[in-house]
């Protein structure tokens, strides 16, 4: 299951005849997994702290996006656009997972009938059939986490081990086997059930019960490297799946069995999923440390075998019950005899006989194993990691004692840290490197908090995307348009400038192509029908006609602020599956944005119109003062129109803002709850980040300013972004790195900006301590 969330990274590594080969996971990253991680269930983290009042705070939306969250995360069907796999609400979901399990069911019932009733077919090729429309339906979700739970589990001899073969996407022997015994038992048993349509939605119901029950009672398994992001969510996920979402996925699931089955079976179908999942947990205790999504996967799968055989076997389980009964109370004999006795009458009885040698074959097994068997599984580890756990000089001291580089790394890669513990950790192992303390400067700062940001010592920058969104202003517009003429170009340069990234000739097209970056254009507003191509896509929910005339009217509505927002949320999604991104660069395009940018950041900071203001889009080399006034002008009225005392940041967006700059602040905060480095371009990018901090503060935390704009009010909008994190005990986010006069927009400063922040994790991962160096 933990594949649906896996970034892929392929490395290259040679084997002894100095072949090289191709491995899915970069060197180490299995090795790192669950080291020095664990999860404490009475301390919740600042991320999930934000997630839980800001995105997750609760609300009819709230409770639909995480059911659908769910829902995409399981089938393959389609889900509503405004709808993503988000890590919270996927942790959080885990509640809905029996309702979508009935949903499933039902899906499957009808199939089931199809081809038994209607068909006459057999009930085991009914039930064949039905089975293969479920694993087409799920694309084999949790038989996925069946067959590398088992080859895992089977295969491993310590828990490193277990966690190593479970990552790999090949499927081994163990795996074959478990895969094949759980079809071709669940197929017979479905064709032996009398009502199969009933058993099978049952069982789709029940077995997905143990998924939140464990989250809740274990602790989940975390994981540094490319998958990180999610698991901030992850380890902390018994904050998301509280005892009352518990309860009401236990009751929704009574409810549903009791409708088929009554009161009494759905008590005991529901008690016996709850003990086996307890039974599972302790062993997933024992063996990685707690449960993770692969062995959820396998569990749910034992679990709907389990409901399965108990709806096929209950009569017999009441006759054998009975059975038992009588053969004890029938059971006579001399005084002190008795309990002899009973055992011989039990012996006796054929239906008794079978339960009581399994009961005594596990007991054998179960001693034979305790006192004969190996090493426990701790004890195995530490032997491992003893024989194989052979480091680098810069992973250890000579003296025996943990290296500046193991030091951090405990730190960086603990999810109890917080983000400050682990940028201030990253920056202690830096001032040991080979260097006069300080002397990389804002490198330093960049390297410490991408470190922080992905969880890892060894950070990397090395995938990097670029968004640009797109968008006209109503204030823009000539003024016999209804417009205020802001800028000294026409609206009509927007789609100009789109047409010449679409044919890779544009500043940031060019730029991107020399860094390595790939480039994608996301039409948000722009006025005019769709433009879609090889580098632009026209959202859906675009803004057709752009934003109004701020002076007159708001540019937008509650509504269409809210849509351009999550065309930012879902474009970064987008953009960060297709590239594998692990840096994403935002950048605009929009005639006329320099002066709605002005006006946010006045309204934002409270500072005077006439110090935020320049001249925007220049016509020549000088600035052109009339243009300057007239701005100044078109703010000052915009912003008498509207109370700027304690002007909320979504309202002020949605009053003065534009759509792309909307867009700019959605894929700012999916950024900041994915934990990916944005690099921020000029002046308009920063009075989205603005927007962004003003609405949640731990978007600081993803912030890498570029550029030291032309226009005077950034410095303005980057000071209350400084003073934000302050005041929220958030790291700062250093100043801007270059000073190169630019001021084209595009994301062309953030695409200058990507070499140094790939150098910014070399230095992390390659540079020596000054220990290397003297031995």
């Amino acid at each position: 299951e933990e594949k649906a969330m896996s970034t892929t990274s392929k490395s290259v590594s040679e084997n002894g005849d100095g072949e090289s080969r191709t491995t899915v996971l970069s060197p180490g990253v299995v090795e790192e997994r669950n080291q020095n991680v664990t999860s404490n269930k009475n301390q919740i983290s600042e991320e999930i702290r934000s997630f839980l009042s800001g995105d997750a705070a609760p609300s009819l939306r709230s409770e639909f996006r995480t059911f659908f969250t769910i829902w995409m995360f399981i089938t393959r069907l389609p889900s509503p656009s405004w709808v993503d796999l988000h890590p919270g609400f996927l942790m959080r979901g885990m509640a809905y997972f029996p309702m979508v399990g009935t949903v499933l069911g039902f899906f499957y019932s009808i199939f089931l009938d199809f081809f038994r009733i209607s068909l006459g077919l057999p009930a085991v090729v009914a039930a064949a059939m039905s089975v293969t429309f479920g694993l087409f339906l799920t694309g084999c979700f949790h038989e996925d986490g069946l067959a590398d739970s088992a080859d895992g589990i089977g295969g491993g001899w310590s828990k490193s081990q277990i966690l190593k073969i479970m990552t790999d996407s090949r499927v081994g022997t163990f795996g074959c086997a478990a895969l094949t015994m759980f079809l071709l038992v669940k197929v017979q048993l479905l064709g032996s059930l009398r009502t199969p349509a009933e058993a099978i939605i049952v069982s789709q119901t029940l077995s997905r019960l143990s998924a939140p029950f464990l989250i809740r009672t274990k602790n989940y398994v975390a994981e540094v490297g490319p998958k990180s992001p999610f698991y901030v969510f992850m380890v902390q996920a018994k904050h998301l799946v509280s005892w009352p979402r518990v309860a009401v996925a236990v009751l929704y699931s009574f409810g549903v069995t009791n409708f088929f089955y009554g009161p009494i079976v759905a008590l005991l179908l529901i008690v016996a999923v709850l003990f086996l999942s307890q039974v599972i947990g302790w062993k997933g205790d024992y063996l990685l440390g707690g449960v993770m999504g692969d062995f959820l996967g396998g569990t749910i799968c034992i679990s709907e075998i389990l409901v399965l055989a108990l709806l096929l076997s209950k009569d017999s389980l009441v006759e054998l019950y009975h059975a038992f009964l009588k053969a004890i109370s029938g059971a006579e004999g001399p005084e002190g005899f008795a309990v002899h006795f009973q055992l011989a009458a039990l012996w006796a009885e054929s239906r008794v006989r079978p339960a009581l040698l399994v009961l005594v074959l596990v007991i054998s097994i179960k001693t034979w194993c305790k006192f004969v068997g190996e090493k426990d599984m701790y004890d195995r580890e530490l032997d491992a990691s003893d024989t194989h756990g052979m480091t680098s000089p810069n992973e250890q001291s000579s003296g025996g004692d943990p290296s500046p580089r193991q030091v951090a790394s405990d730190i960086i890669t603990s999810s109890e840290s917080t983000f400050t513990e682990r940028c201030d950790a990253a920056q202690v192992y830096l001032d040991s490197l080979a260097k006069p303390v300080g002397s990389l400067g804002t490198l330093e700062s960049w390297a410490a908090k991408l470190s922080a940001l992905q969880r890892t010592a060894k950070p990397s920058a090395d995938k990097a995307a670029c968004l640009i969104f797109a968008g006209d202003h109503g204030v823009a517009r000539a003024p016999e348009e209804g417009g205020e003429g802001c800028s000294l170009f026409p609206q009509t340069v927007t789609r100009a400038v789109l047409l010449g990234l679409e044919r890779e000739v544009a500043g940031a097209s060019v730029l991107a192509k020399a860094n390595g970056v790939k480039l994608k254009v996301v039409d948000a507003g722009v006025a005019g029908g769709a433009m879609d191509g090889k580098v632009i896509v026209s959202s859906p929910d675009k803004l057709p006609n752009g934003t109004r005339n701020f002076c007159k009217e708001p540019a937008m509505t509650a509504e269409e602020c809210a849509r351009c927002i999550k065309i930012g949320r879902s474009s970064l999604i987008e953009l960060v599956k297709e590239a594998s991104a692990n840096v994403v660069v935002l950048g605009e395009v929009g005639i006329g944005n320099t002066t709605s940018s002005s006006a946010l950041i006045a309204a934002l900071t409270g500072q005077s119109v006439e110090s935020v203001c320049g001249g925007g889009a220049f016509a020549a080399r000088t600035i052109n003062e009339d243009a300057v006034s007239k701005k100044i002008d078109i703010v000052t009225r915009a912003l008498n129109r509207y109370s700027r005392v304690n002007m909320p940041a979504p309202v002020a967006l949605a009053n003065l803002g534009g759509a792309e700059i909307a867009a700019l602040v959605g894929a700012m905060l999916e950024a900041s709850d994915r934990s990916i480095a944005v690099l921020v371009d000029g002046f308009i990018a920063t009075a989205a980040a603005l927007v962004a901090v003003s609405m949640s503060p731990t978007v600081c935390n993803v912030l890498f300013f570029t550029s030291n704009s032309a226009e005077k009010g950034q410095v303005a909008a980057i000071e209350q972004i400084q003073a934000t994190a302050s005041e929220n005990n958030i790291p700062v986010p250093v100043s801007p790195v270059l000073s190169m006069n630019l001021r084209m927009g595009e994301g062309t400063a953030a695409l200058l900006s990507v070499p140094i922040l790939q150098s910014a994790a070399a230095i992390m991962q390659n540079m020596a301590t000054i220990q290397d160096i003297l031995g």
